[in-house]
């Protein structure tokens, strides 16, 4: 459990990369900063073990004595993160393959099959030594697994990942004939026979893809058999320190999706992520927004914390603008509002060479007589002057809105009604109609039971494509036991395996409990836009539909499916649920949830680019439009 004595405060330190001359500096300007954590050793391994089996640790040590002697806590690292040359030269198996079969190439980051024997020998033997050393030392407080798992290469086609995949694939069916069925093999004589059989989904011939079913159990094995590496350097770690908690720096951004977090989360002792700006959005405070209360969703109940973000620009975006005067104070509490226990960047002291030489750090290249320094030395006191905050969590939305990983893996495949739709689009969007309204949003899982919907007053369900019979019942019953329910276009067409449910679009959800009987998808061109019959406006997609017993909010109107369903309700007695069929503007989906709210005495607060959050007696007030920050304590 992390010390709920204070917030956290500092980021990633790669001394390695520094003159032994700069180290005391470092620690100075540290203290100067009111840095009491840092990361030390993520991309280490190269300088820790310069040949197969020969170690050195004599600098390490050096730092970790420098730092503990300054008061400065570490979370130490594996090192696991980027195998070094002499790994990918000896041993090229290691180095993964990509889609279209091309093994890539040494000189990045990551450059390693998750399935691979070797990697993971190595990997071991490494965290072994690491654990072994200094789980005793009283400057480590906690343990830094790897890093990112899944950023860079998130899918291996190589031969080992094809026999981990059938391995996996034996355990998930009871069958061959399970998995026929499941995957639906009967269609372009895809029936599998024997296990061996069974291949990778790897490019395909033009104008066809693998199998639908085939390339979802790849998503989810890739995502598990990637968790089997932390798993197996955590419980190393485990070994030699029963004490500190082990955490992997997950990637809380939009358009990362490979790893399933949810699951994830279960195996780490608390959570941490990495959160970058999009860069093109001037209003990405509200994409961070949306990513730390999805973050906190993955703690559920446990501890996280902001392990990275910027002190100003990124390197990787096309277009790296730095931040501006307290922008970087407005970002960052909007984290610890939301629960983080406290913040740490990437990193230290920027670099003078390497593919990230100008992402910006702590320290930047002109040193500590600059803004960024002195931006980040104010948050440090101010962070050390509540550490009151750390002992508390971030107070229960009225709203939930539920994401699922799967949703998006089912949602990038190819042959979908329409290549406009995106999932990630149509959830920051129901996101940020809340986020303008003034409204909290917590996250759940489509997995959620009874109980944990039961917390809220309302679920919004965005394009939640896929759910089992299970789940389905688990939305049927809160809405009808008094839960009020805003179910999306597209939801609920198919099981977890990918397998249409006949009998009308959305199944009984839509069908029967919402009463919306849905026949035909009739997506939009991209330049059409619609009126609907009460004023709002849509986009990207219609229905052919009718009435099932719901009552009609909006019909389609001058389209090919006049008269149809865009926006129904149904009164269940205690509850209310909605039906929404059709992509709205920005503009209309806030006027739809506003109406929504004010039926269900729902209140903002904030609003109109103002942030109101509460942590236990904390009020954190975050003006987006003033670009001031107020906390203050009840």
């Amino acid at each position: 459990m992390l010390n709920l004595q204070k917030l956290h405060f500092g980021g990633d330190y790669n001394p390695e990369q520094w003159d032994k001359s700069v180290w005391k500096q470092d620690i100075e300007l540290m203290q100067k900063a009111g840095v009491n954590l840092v990361s030390l050793g993520i991309f280490s391994w190269a300088k820790l073990e310069p040949s197969e089996g020969k170690y050195d640790f004599a600098w390490l040590d050096e730092v970790v004595e420098l730092l503990h002697q300054g008061g400065i806590s570490i979370d130490m690292a594996t090192a696991t993160a980027s195998p070094p040359a002499w790994m990918t030269l000896a041993y090229p198996e290691v180095l993964p393959v990509n889609f279209d079969g091309v093994r890539l190439s040494h000189g990045g980051r990551q450059q390693y099959c998750a399935a691979s024997p070797v990697y993971r020998k190595k990997a071991a033997a490494l965290v072994e030594k690491i654990a072994k050393r200094y789980a005793k030392h009283p400057a480590v407080v906690m343990w830094h697994v790897n890093n990112e798992y899944g950023c860079h290469a998130p899918y291996c086609y190589c031969e080992n990942s094809r026999s981990a995949f059938v391995d996996w694939l034996k355990k998930k069916y009871d069958s061959i004939e399970d998995l026929n069925h499941a995957w639906g093999t009967d269609f372009w004589s895809q029936r599998y026979y024997k296990w061996k059989e069974i291949v990778v989904p790897k490019r395909t011939p033009d104008g066809t893809h693998p199998n639908p079913g085939q390339q979802l159990d790849f998503k989810r094995f890739s995502s598990d058999v990637t968790l089997e590496l932390y798993k197996m350097e955590r419980d190393i770690i485990k070994k030699y320190d029963k004490v500190n908690p082990i955490t992997t720096n997950f990637m809380s951004m939009k358009f990362t999706y490979a790893m399933d977090y949810f699951a994830w989360s279960k195996e780490v002792d608390f959570v941490s992520t990495d959160h970058y700006l999009a860069q093109h959005d001037p209003l990405n405070h509200i994409d961070l927004a949306q990513q730390a209360d999805l973050t906190r969703a993955f703690a559920n109940g446990k501890q996280w914390l902001l392990m990275e973000h910027s002190s100003s620009a990124v390197n990787w975006q096309p277009r790296n603008y730095a931040k501006t005067p307290g922008q970087e104070k407005r970002n960052s509490l909007s984290f610890v509002a939301r629960g983080s226990q406290g913040v740490m960047y990437f990193q230290w002291r920027q670099g003078q060479a390497g593919s990230e030489r100008f992402h910006s750090a702590m320290v930047p290249h002109a040193g500590e007589d600059t803004r960024v320094f002195r931006e980040i030395s104010e948050l440090g006191a101010m962070l050390k002057a509540h550490p009151g905050i750390s002992a508390h969590e971030t107070n229960r939305a009225k709203v939930a809105m539920v994401y699922d990983y799967e949703q998006f893996w089912v949602m990038m495949q190819a042959n979908m009604p329409t290549e406009d739709m995106s999932y990630p689009d149509t959830v920051a969007k129901w996101y940020r109609a809340m986020w303008e309204l003034g409204i909290q949003v917590d996250f759940v899982p489509a997995y959620a039971d009874l109980a944990t919907l039961k917390q809220y007053d309302m679920v919004l369900m965005p394009m939640v494509h896929m759910l089992t019979d299970k789940e389905e019942k688990t939305f049927t019953e809160y809405a009808t036991s008094g839960g009020n329910l805003v179910v999306g276009y597209y939801s609920n067409i198919s099981n977890r395996t990918g397998r249409v449910k006949l009998g009308g679009y959305g199944g009984n959800l839509v069908k029967n409990v919402i009463g919306v009987y849905v026949e035909e998808f009739y997506p939009l061109r991209p330049e059409t836009a619609l009126q609907l019959s009460n004023g709002l406006s849509a986009t990207l997609w219609s229905e052919l539909s009718r009435l099932n017993g719901a009552e009609m909010v909006a019909s389609f109107q001058g389209s090919d499916v006049d008269g149809s369903v865009a926006i129904a309700k149904r009164n269940l007695g205690s509850s209310t649920a909605w039906y929404q069929g059709t992509e709205l503007t920005l503009e209309s989906q806030k006027s739809f949830f506003a109406e929504i709210a004010s039926e269900l005495g729902i209140q903002a607060e904030g609003g109109n680019g103002v942030e109101v959050l509460h942590r236990g007696p904390y009020r954190f007030q975050i003006d987006h439009n003033t670009n001031s920050v107020e906390v203050s304590k009840s």
